[in-house]
């Protein structure tokens, strides 16, 4: 089969068109400086290798001849996975949105040769999309000019700053957002009103230190019960672990079926936090079995981690994870099956065509026996299945929130397996993208890395510090922070671009302010300066992290999509607590193992060894604030009184 310009290409996104009668170029100078030859719209086409609706389109509309032979005559096509490019992904879902479209993938866009946009969407089935094809076409060959007046008002509105864009005089509290938040709250489902559920996990972590430090109950009662509804739900993986992209119901019962790693770093961070605060084994039942996942599916034998399971087997969505009721029936005893009937909330109904989705219900007395028996079986039932294709793409940032989310595993729980895998991921990052002149954002590509990629690792190696004490981890972050500040630092909007000075000048600047799925870039380097500006007293950051927080006042209109920004608001204000421990060097690792068990994200630590201190002199905490320190205190329990916050029975 003849292969197009996607033939030598390292995305396995990409591979998956390479076989399209379509002739698709990668990303680059060939592919604009044909269009520009020979005056030709660009199709600029995006999206990823476990988007369900990237292969409906690839399948039905990509593959079709009659469309292929139009996009061959009179159009230059351009394919971009957006995980190997987000900076292009940004800026041209960005226009999608200008032009009154709701965003997604696949993103298909039409830009002028000199890359303005001025129309597009997402999925178009066959006939839509070949009937755009020969509108455009036809309209192009007899008025350019109305397309370069509509491209030249996209790319201006792409150019403004944040600002003109977002900006808003009316002053807004923490508090007010929050009570506009709460009005969205779904009560009976959990989670926020919208017919399609994400996770957000960013934004329940950021709730739940406001829930606490502020002793709201019943928002913290609200994230307690929206998780239980996420871990009870289909969006969870019952049999095997790990948590899908989103429901597309508000019960969290039926999800898109693709696995990311970053869902899944996010959510391990959140359900450690709580972990720590109710001690409920529940949820160390959840992350125990999430981590085997990882290990067994998402993990490379150097440390590495893969970026995302696909949502599609055998060409149709979720077939992997569904479940007939006979089927059910042949595979458990009797005992088993009337077991499994009320513990996965098994019935006759079916949610997905004429499959069912398992769910969970945790009772107090389940017999946890039985139960691994019965997910055991199931297990190897699946196992004969065809199953959904990995996508083994290496990405920095993806990797380093997964690293932080097991980093917050070993905190709270304090098992050994998690600090270990942990320590391998940080030992391949340090080894093939930390220890290289140029930051990478994929392994093996010669993509530079992005802001993102820079902030999530910095973020994870700062908690890799907390843990371990070891001076090298905070040494990473700090070179990291300093190529960051040298790279995107945007001096005159006082935050960072989301494309350096090494990557590639694209048609608008893109600074990345509101917290999506993943925080915002700006958001981690604002929680990374604040801590950093602490443990190292440099004014520097600490004059960055001002100017940020004085933008971001801005921009403070919604809660939802600043929660990342709010959070290291709310630690600030409540006040770092800077822990210095001075202890005989036998104790150290049983104090700091402690200490980082208890929830207080509004700590740093700092630990003082003393090899001649006698064993029999009990350890001494000094807690300072801002230059203030308290008078010592001497066991653990004062310490975690004075530091921790508690919400009223």
């Amino acid at each position: 089969m003849k292969k197009n310009h996607l033939k030598n290409e390292k995305s396995y996104y990409l591979q998956q068109h390479a076989s399209n009668p379509i002739n698709w170029f990668p990303w680059g100078e060939k592919a604009i400086e044909k269009a520009k030859k020979e005056n030709k719209i660009i199709i600029l086409s995006i999206g990823y290798s476990s988007c369900h609706w990237c292969h409906v389109m690839e399948k039905e509309t990509f593959q079709n001849e009659i469309i292929a032979k139009q996009m061959n005559k009179n159009f230059i096509s351009i394919k971009v996975d957006r995980e190997e490019r987000p900076d292009i992904d940004n800026i041209y879902m960005d226009a999608i949105q200008y032009m009154g479209i709701q965003g997604g993938w696949p993103l298909n866009i039409f830009l002028l040769p000199n890359l303005k946009p001025f129309y597009g969407g997402t999925y178009f089935n066959p006939n839509q999309w070949y009937g755009i094809l020969n509108s455009i076409s036809d309209a192009y060959d007899k008025n350019q000019e109305e397309f370069i007046k509509s491209s030249k008002k996209f790319t201006e509105d792409l150019r403004k700053s944040n600002e003109e864009r977002y900006g808003s005089d009316n002053q807004y509290s923490i508090k007010s957002l929050v009570y506009e938040l709460k009005l969205k709250f779904d009560y009976e489902y959990g989670g926020i009103n919208k017919v399609q559920k994400f996770p957000m996990s960013n934004m329940w972590n950021s709730l739940l230190y406001y829930s606490i430090s502020n002793k709201e109950k019943d928002i913290f009662n609200h994230i307690i019960y929206t998780v239980d509804k996420i871990i009870e739900g289909g969006i969870y993986d019952q049999i095997r672990g790990g948590f899908f992209r989103y429901s597309t119901d508000n019960k969290w019962e039926i999800p898109h079926f693709e696995k990311m790693l970053y869902d899944n770093g996010l959510i391990l961070e959140l359900l450690s936090n709580i972990y720590s605060i109710t001690k409920d084994k529940k949820y160390q039942l959840i992350i125990d079995d999430t981590f085997e996942w990882i290990i067994n599916d998402m993990t490379g034998e150097d440390g590495s981690f893969f970026s995302s399971i696909d949502a599609d087997s055998e060409g149709e969505e979720g077939k992997f994870y569904l479940w007939d009721y006979n089927e059910l029936k042949k595979i458990l005893n009797k005992n088993e099956f009337l077991y499994a009937e009320k513990v996965f909330n098994i019935s006759k109904n079916k949610e997905f065509g004429n499959q069912i989705i398992l769910k969970r219900k945790f009772e107090k007395n389940d017999n946890i026996d039985l139960f691994k028996k019965i997910k055991q079986k199931l297990i190897i039932a699946r196992k004969s299945r065809v199953n959904p294709v990995i996508d083994k793409k290496i990405i920095l940032s993806w990797n380093s929130i997964l690293l932080k989310g097991l980093i917050c595993c070993y905190q709270s729980l304090g098992n050994k397996k998690y600090l270990e895998l942990a320590l391998k991921n940080a030992d391949f990052l340090i080894k093939n993208f930390l220890n290289k002149k140029n930051l990478k954002r994929i392994f093996q590509s010669e993509i530079n890395a992005f802001i993102d990629d820079y902030a999530h690792t910095i973020s994870a190696f700062i908690k890799l510090y907390e843990v371990s004490k070891n001076k090298r981890y905070l040494d990473i972050a700090r070179n990291l922070t300093e190529d960051s500040i040298k790279l995107f630092y945007n001096e005159d909007e006082k935050l960072f671009n989301f494309n350096g000075s090494r990557n590639e000048k694209l048609i608008a600047n893109k600074i990345e302010i509101f917290d999506n799925v993943i925080p915002s870039s700006n958001s981690v380097m604002f929680n990374n300066l604040l801590l950093l500006g602490k443990y190292f007293d440099d004014k520097l950051y600490q004059n960055i992290y001002n100017g940020m927080s004085f933008e971001l006042k801005k921009f403070l209109n919604n809660y939802e999509y600043l929660s990342n920004w709010i959070y290291t608001n709310q630690i600030n204000q409540t006040g770092i607590n800077e822990i210095q421990i001075i202890n005989n060097e036998n104790e150290q690792n049983n104090i700091l193992k402690e200490i980082n068990s208890w929830y207080a994200p509004n700590k740093i630590l700092s630990i003082n060894s003393l090899k001649n201190l006698k064993s029999d002199k009990k350890p001494s905490f000094i807690i300072c604030r801002n230059y203030v320190c308290s008078e010592p205190l001497n066991n653990l329990k004062s310490l975690k009184n004075k530091i921790i916050a508690k919400l009223e029975s």
